[in-house]
């Protein structure tokens, strides 16, 4: 762990894409990071975009005086940390997030292209995203650091129901209504279950990012007896949502590195997630969770969880193992001061 002294002169901030409207990846992370920084002694401002203007940052990182700024989504928060640092001549961090790679668009935009280039290190959560990264901006390759994401272990305060019938077997997709997630595949997909396995209930948990998609998500609950949403659910609740499900789901087709399939693993449910790089990270297939690539698989899965009460038992025993071994704060924590302490010193 570095030491005490350097921890309590290390001032960060941090520059988050979004702190307020629907719970999202970013906002979790950010959360956890600047948490774990405090816990280890480290004066952290975080500054997000939805709030301050530059402006208003700059004002607020005045008396501050940073060492270092980490921004969080290479598009969305790159081109502002980059001219924060430049303005208080200090070296800056960027971390990948998601779209920043994926979205085409956001990913070759200018502002990302010139952030990428200038930035003093850049953060992926997995080495496949790494990788992905280095094929669009070789001149990362030196500059990246890979630090897996860790978790904080949701608490169960009591047993909820949330409204859901007794006796109902329910496969969980926590997400936000955003394209991305693609949420309409579960919905469509399990759809003609509905007569055959009438126990079977797909409930979903997350607000609304995208008024159009969730208009459209909307018209296909309406048609799907075996669904509900039940909206966004606070975060104090989560633990207790996630203990009522049978299986967690993440359709995603794009995922950096998934807060909700961690923290589902972590409290040992078994998982079901498409089969993408993000999702790979954290899921050896029938070990730690199970991976589909299509409609055929996912619902060949489905079946299997449904009927196989041992097997949802040892893909949630083993995955809660991995997550608590290879995923801890205390590693996430002491990798990231590390960095900063590497690209501050004189």
């Amino acid at each position: 762990m570095p030491d005490a002294f350097i921890l309590r002169s290390m001032r960060i901030a941090l520059i988050s894409p979004y702190s307020i409207g629907p719970r999202r990846g970013n906002i979790t992370t950010v959360s956890r990071i600047s948490y774990l920084l405090h816990q280890a002694g480290a004066e952290v401002l975080v500054l997000p975009a939805d709030v301050f203007s530059a402006t208003e940052m700059e004002r607020q990182l005045i008396p501050f005086a940073p060492q270092l700024i980490h921004g969080f989504h290479a598009h969305y928060c790159g081109g502002l940390t980059r001219r924060l640092a430049e303005r208080f001549s200090i070296p800056f961090v960027l971390t990948i997030t998601g779209s920043d790679v994926h979205n085409a668009q956001l990913r070759d935009h200018p502002d990302t292209v010139r952030a990428l280039g200038d930035a003093g290190a850049v953060i992926c959560f997995h080495n496949s995203e790494a990788a992905e990264l280095v094929r669009s901006f070789p001149q990362t390759a030196k500059k990246i650091t890979v630090i897996a994401q860790s978790v904080e272990k949701l608490t169960v305060a009591a047993a909820e129901n949330f409204g859901i019938a007794e006796g109902s077997f329910v496969l969980l997709l926590p997400a936000a209504f955003r394209p991305v997630k693609q949420i309409e595949f579960p919905l469509m997909t399990l759809k003609p279950l509905a007569s055959q396995l009438p126990a079977l209930t797909l409930v979903i948990a997350g607000g609304i990012i995208d008024q159009d998609y969730a208009a459209t998500i909307r018209i296909l609950l309406s048609d799907t007896p075996n669904a509900v949403w039940l909206g966004e659910i606070p975060r104090e609740q989560m633990g207790a949502l996630y203990v009522r499900a049978d299986v967690v789901l993440n359709c995603s087709h794009s995922e950096s590195m998934s807060n909700t399939l961690l923290e589902a693993m972590a409290l040992g449910r078994p998982v079901l997630a498409s089969d993408i790089p993000g999702n790979r990270a954290l899921i050896r297939h029938g070990e730690t969770g199970l991976l589909y690539n299509d409609e055929t698989s996912f619902l060949e899965n489905v079946a299997s969880l449904f009927e196989n009460t041992e097997l949802r038992a040892n893909l949630g025993r083993h995955a809660e193992e991995f997550i608590r071994t290879s995923f801890s704060p205390q590693a996430e924590v002491a990798e990231h001061l590390h960095l900063y302490q590497s690209l501050t010193a004189t």
